[in-house]
């Protein structure tokens, strides 16, 4: 089959044309061609975003977000319009990434206020300039990409601006807002991209995918404020409202979750918003209706509480008492090593000050026996609560023996050997004493039970000790054990007892001192504790060991407030197995109404207030 094709001629005036113009009207045609294709591609392709996206400690280019609307696409958000901005596939394939492995995640915007001229601050300030951020999710569009819903049908988050608003003199201000996403979420529904408006010109500068954090932060250049999954308002510097971050993070402990932890920091005394006249040495957080003191300490930049402590942690908490000297309340996600393993034990510990540990119930522990923490002030000194005594004696009883008991110290007793002996109430134990305990066990060949071998591996696991070819050689820290049979009173006299024995243990000048006071009470004071130890049977201290002499002497007088320790002495002279050991130097005690005890415990009360904050009988920051 033949086609006959027409050849293509030009029209008739192209070929009366010189050859400059010739080549002049094909530059032309070209252009429009190529400014037809600019516009075709421009009607097809999405404008972006000025600001970037990121993901929080990732390797990700950072990239610009679809603009859906004009006011996304500038580089100052116009005031009082709505702005939507939506996320790559490439982005949400990030945000589930990050989601997934951390197991919370907030979008954090970073937001630029411009200042403005005088005389506008002035009209500004006279009404309230609402924001509002809230997310976009795939079902809010249609199928061709088009945004389709209302935004009264949202979670948002909020703020009066005129608290960010500068005059030019004093430059712009800035502020990041995270958005905490809700928890257990599938990929499809994570949101698709946010919206934001502002009565005020806002340029927001970058947005992230970040571990979610509620609450808010000063300590940063920038301030971060952060919401739960429910929203609300923020920009408050003396409470928030933690209710919704039961959406965000686990609600109990157990094999598979670990609660969130909050953190409480103070500005430098320096830098507090309080007046000098207005300093004080604390605070009170009313904590869902539980009210906490919250002690302020030189050098001590912030507290840890954990929320399995607290009665109501996912609640509005407030700060009723100087405010200005708080630079942090943040919730946040726990380590996920603090999961337990898949045995069940729990080798890593929860950072917290003391003072919350001596309401711990066994309903909030991460395991059955017993619960693991740490003093968030002093690295390495770890606190065993333990279920009941003889859960305390299966992990430490051996011990006892070994590092104190007279007549027993140094040798590694078999079971059978160990019979009915009773240990200790509460225990307390250097690095050094562990690994030299560990080594020795492991050449003696007596078998350790199962709580003892796990106390080997939470050792190792925390760094206080390490495998070495003797054995094991001490890194450092201290253990200290109370248990759950003890009385509340008990406890806290107890846990004061056993911490300041870790600090013993742990700080070579608080030893340094120890001595001195030791060495210079008066030899009948002297005399009448050492007499004490020995009249009961159950303590049963080698008092040939004079590291532990100053040791036990120093706790003794510290674990009672200062304006006790004397008639806590009076009424140990008083007891019948003392007084029927000692009759003259109980008498010398009771004459002197204890006030020897008072003066040596006034010198180690003056030195804990002024190297850590503390006080005799107080060993904690937090108190409840």
């Amino acid at each position: 089959m033949k086609f006959n094709v027409k050849p293509f001629r030009l029209p008739v005036f192209f070929d009366r044309l010189e050859k400059r113009q010739k080549i002049l009207l094909a530059v032309v045609a070209a252009l429009l061609v190529l400014d037809g294709a600019v516009i075709v591609v421009r009607l097809c392709l999405p404008d972006y975003s000025y600001a970037g996206f990121a993901v929080e400690n990732s390797s990700y280019p950072v990239q610009h977000m679809v603009a859906l609307n004009s006011s996304a696409g500038k580089t100052v958000l116009p005031a009082s319009e709505y702005a939507f901005f939506r996320f790559t596939d490439a982005q949400r394939k990030q945000i589930a990434e990050f989601y997934e492995q951390n197991g919370t995640c907030s979008i954090s915007v970073s937001a630029v206020v411009p200042a403005v001229s005088s005389r506008l601050y002035s009209s500004l300030m006279e009404k309230e300039l609402p924001f509002y951020y809230g997310f976009l999710y795939a079902s809010d569009f249609d199928k061709k990409g088009k945004f389709t819903a209302e935004l009264k049908e949202r979670n948002l988050s909020g703020t009066d601006l005129r608290q960010f608003v500068r005059q030019k003199k004093e430059g712009s201000a800035s502020f990041d807002i995270g958005f905490a996403l809700e928890k257990n979420l599938s990929v499809e529904a994570l949101p698709a991209g946010f919206v934001i408006y502002a009565s005020v010109p806002l340029k927001v500068t970058v947005v992230k995918a970040v571990s979610a954090r509620v609450g808010f932060d000063y300590t940063q250049a920038v301030p971060y404020y952060g919401v739960p999954a429910n929203g609300g308002v923020f920009g408050s510097a003396s409470a928030v409202d933690f209710s919704g971050c039961s959406m965000v993070f686990p609600v109990q402990n157990s094999r598979y979750s670990v609660m969130p932890e909050i953190e409480l920091a103070f500005f430098p005394e320096e830098k507090t918003a309080l007046a000098e006249n207005e300093l004080s040495d604390k605070l009170n957080l009313n904590a869902g209706g539980e009210v906490l003191t919250v002690y302020r300490a030189h050098g001590v930049e912030s507290v840890t509480i954990q929320s399995s402590s607290l009665r109501f942690p996912f609640s509005r908490f407030e700060i009723s008492e100087n405010a200005g000297s708080v630079s942090k309340l943040i919730m946040t996600s726990n380590p996920s090593r603090l999961v337990p393993e898949k045995s069940g034990e729990v080798l890593y510990p929860l950072r917290t000050d003391p003072g919350l540990l001596l309401r711990s119930k066994t309903a909030s522990w991460r395991t059955q026996d017993y619960e693991l923490y740490e003093w968030d002030r002093f690295s390495g000194i770890l606190f065993f609560d333990t279920k009941n005594y003889d859960v305390q004696d299966d992990f430490f009883r051996r011990l006892a023996f070994y590092v104190e008991k007279i007549g027993y110290k140094g040798k590694i007793l078999t079971d059978s050997e160990l019979g009915d002996m009773h240990g200790y109430n509460a225990h307390d134990y250097s690095a050094e004493s562990l690994a030299s305990f560990f080594a020795v066990a492991e050449r003696s060949g007596v078998q350790l039970n199962e709580k003892e071998l796990l106390l080997c591996r939470i050792l190792l696991a925390n760094g206080l000790i390490e495998r070495s070819e003797d054995g094991y050689r001490p890194l450092g820290g201290a253990i200290i054990s109370i248990s759950q049979d003890s009385s509340a009173w008990l406890r806290k006299s107890l846990c004061a007892h056993e911490i300041w024995h870790g600090l013993f243990f742990t700080d070579e000048d608080f030893r340094t001192m120890t001595a001195a006071v030791y060495y210079t009470i008066d030899e009948k004071s002297l005399d009448f504790i050492r007499g004490y130890w020995a009249s009961q049977p159950g303590l049963g201290y080698d008092q040939s060991d004079i590291y532990l002499m100053h040791n036990e002497f120093m706790a003794y007088i510290m674990q009672q407030p200062l304006n006790s320790v004397a008639s806590y002495f009076v009424h140990v002279a008083n007891r019948g197995s003392v007084m029927k050991a000692m009759p003259d130097l109980c008498a010398y005690v009771r004459d002197t109404k204890g006030i020897t005890f008072e003066d040596a415990a006034g010198i180690f009360d003056s030195y804990a207030a002024d190297r850590w904050g503390l006080r005799c009988g107080r060993v904690f920051l937090v108190v409840r």
